[in-house]
C-alpha cells in the first residue's frame, strides 16, 4: 500500500493543498498523490473514486487552516460536523483502518483538542503534526517531502544521458543534506512560492 491523499477544506487550503501536490508530484509521481480536483476525471463517479484512491493510499495529510474547525454551512452547523461531510469522512475511514495520519498546520493555524473535534475523528489531537506556512512553502515543503519518504516510494527517475564532456574533478555534486523536524517545519533556503490556480477551475464534490 503507498500513495499520500490530500485532505482539505475548500476555502481553508485550497492554496496550500495545490502546492503539496505540486511538490509531492515530483518526488513521489502524480500517480502517488490524490488531490480530489486534480486526480478525479471529468464525469468521474465521486464517491467512489475517492473511497478507491483513500484505500490505496498509505497516508493522510489533512490540512489545517487558521478557519477550518469553524467554517460553517447556511444553516450554521460546523462543517466538520455536518453528516456526510468529506473532510471529516475521510480523515474517520484513515483513521479507522490505521493509516498514517499527519495533520499539517498551515500558516497560523493550531491542532485543535480533542474535545473540539466530533468524537469520530478526536484522535487527530493526538497525531505529531508538520507546518506549511503559504510564504515560507520553499523551506517547509522539502521537511513535509522528507518525512514522506519513510512510507511513499521515490519516483524514479530516467538515468542522465552521457556527454563527452570530462567529468568534474571530484566527481559529482553529492545531495545536499536532509533536514529534520520537530512539531513544525525548518529548513534553509529562500525565495517565495507561487501558485497557478488554473488548475483548479474544474469542481468537484468537495465543500
Amino acid at each position: 500500500m503507498a500513495g499520500v491523499f490530500i485532505n482539505y477544506r475548500t476555502g481553508d487550503g485550497a492554496v496550500a493543498a495545490v502546492l503539496l501536490d505540486e511538490k509531492l508530484k515530483e518526488v513521489f509521481g502524480p500517480e502517488n498523490v490524490f488531490r480530489d480536483r486534480r486526480t478525479t476525471a471529468p464525469g468521474a463517479h465521486f464517491p467512489p473514486e475517492l473511497w478507491r484512491h483513500l484505500e490505496s493510499s498509505g497516508v493522510l495529510l489533512v490540512l489545517i487552516g487558521p478557519n477550518w474547525l469553524s467554517l460553517s454551512d447556511t444553516d450554521g452547523r460546523r462543517r466538520i460536523d455536518v453528516p456526510g461531510d468529506y473532510v471529516h469522512d475521510e480523515i474517520h475511514h484513515a483513521l479507522t483502518w490505521r493509516r498514517t495520519v499527519i495533520p499539517v498546520l498551515i500558516d497560523s493555524a493550531r491542532l485543535p483538542a480533542k474535545e473540539e473535534l466530533p468524537a469520530g475523528i478526536a484522535e487527530l489531537a493526538e497525531r505529531q503534526f508538520m507546518q506549511l506556512r503559504v510564504p515560507y512553502a520553499h523551506l517547509d515543503l522539502p521537511v513535509i517531502t522528507e518525512a514522506l519518504r519513510a512510507h511513499v516510494p521515490v519516483r524514479r527517475t530516467e538515468p542522465q544521458r552521457t556527454t563527452q564532456q570530462a567529468p568534474p574533478a571530484y566527481g559529482a555534486p553529492q545531495p545536499g543534506s536532509h533536514s529534520t523536524y520537530d512539531g513544525c517545519a525548518v529548513a534553509n533556503g529562500s525565495g517565495n512560492a507561487t501558485v497557478n490556480q488554473n488548475r483548479d477551475a474544474r469542481g468537484g464534490g468537495r465543500q
